[in-house]
């Protein structure tokens, strides 16, 4: 999956990334909390995305992992400073503080390297958004939502009981809401 999102030419991949960020945009309601994944390597960008929420007025907030494999977010502004940090070595704030959880935000959006019909997602390996979204929600907050090129969807994915199901997931070609999840 990661090979086949590589493969995608750099035109493509700024084109796609215009379009799921005017898709995204357009069917929000004002003022949200959205926590923000600060995209690396041929990951779908968040750049146009986090500029056009911002102008929009939402609030917004990216992770940052700590060392006990958990995750939490902290606000992020236009000018927010950035360095490699956590295990992981991604772009994090400098400014740690205020964190927050998951239940804050209205919708999270979650990086991904395949998803399917069904709302299952194929994350990067660290489990670090299935611990964070695990928390009971209170009614369907937060959205939790897949930003993804369409070139990522896949038949079926296997889940285990830990791994969190999205509620929608948002390309360059529209939103995809999933059915509620059987209990």
């Amino acid at each position: 999956m990661r090979s086949r999102r590589s493969r995608l030419p750099e035109a493509e991949r700024r084109k796609a990334a215009r379009l799921a960020a005017r898709a995204l945009v357009q069917r929000l309601p004002r003022r949200c909390r959205i926590a923000i994944y600060l995209s690396v390597h041929s990951e779908l960008s968040t750049l146009p995305l986090r500029r056009a929420l911002l102008r929009a007025g939402h609030r917004l907030s990216v992770p940052v992992t700590l060392r006990n494999w958990r995750m939490r977010f902290v606000p992020f502004h236009a000018g927010t400073a950035l360095r490699r940090s956590g295990p992981l070595r991604l772009p994090e704030p400098v400014t740690r503080r205020p964190m927050h959880g998951a239940r804050h935000f209205d919708l999270i959006l979650v990086p991904l390297l395949g998803f399917d019909a069904d709302g299952g997602r194929l994350g990067n390996g660290g489990g670090y958004y299935d611990r964070a979204l695990a928390a009971p929600r209170v009614g369907r907050r937060p959205q939790r939502i897949g930003y993804a090129y369409a070139a990522q969807a896949v038949e079926a994915l296997p889940m285990e009981a830990f791994d969190v199901r999205l509620d929608a997931v948002v390309t360059e070609r529209g939103w995809t809401r999933f059915p509620k999840p059987r209990t």
